[in-house]
């Protein structure tokens, strides 16, 4: 029987390899540009699955090749205010010519990259 979203519901987004698609998608951003995570699954085929994308991108090994940094919250707002990935992700956001405050983007929407949806 074919897939019917009616009868059979949503599919299934998150499961076995979401974490390795998030990375990839992530690791495809330009530097000086940022997303959200409802951004990146909306990209992958949800916007319902930004906290499994929060979840994938805590996941990411230390030195790790994907640029964690680059994802933000819906409103701009880096990692929790006053921690050390705060103080790290707003270091790293200033390297690539993004200015933050308060915790938050400065000209978020300037610096937003228009992730393709599926």
């Amino acid at each position: 029987m074919p897939y019917d979203p009616a009868r059979h519901g949503p599919r299934r987004l998150v499961g076995p390899g979401f974490h390795a698609q998030v990375h990839d998608l992530v690791r495809s951003l330009p530097p000086g540009c940022v997303v959200t995570y409802g951004d990146v699954g909306a990209s992958l085929g949800s916007k319902n699955v930004a906290r499994h994308v929060g979840y994938a991108m805590a996941a990411v090994p230390a030195g790790s090749d994907v640029p964690w940094w680059r994802v933000v919250a819906a409103n701009g707002r880096v990692a929790r205010a006053g921690t050390a990935m705060a103080r790290e992700q707003q270091r790293r956001l200033r390297t690539e010519g993004i200015a933050t405050k308060n915790g938050r983007v400065v000209d978020f929407l300037r610096h937003r990259f228009p992730l393709a949806a599926p």
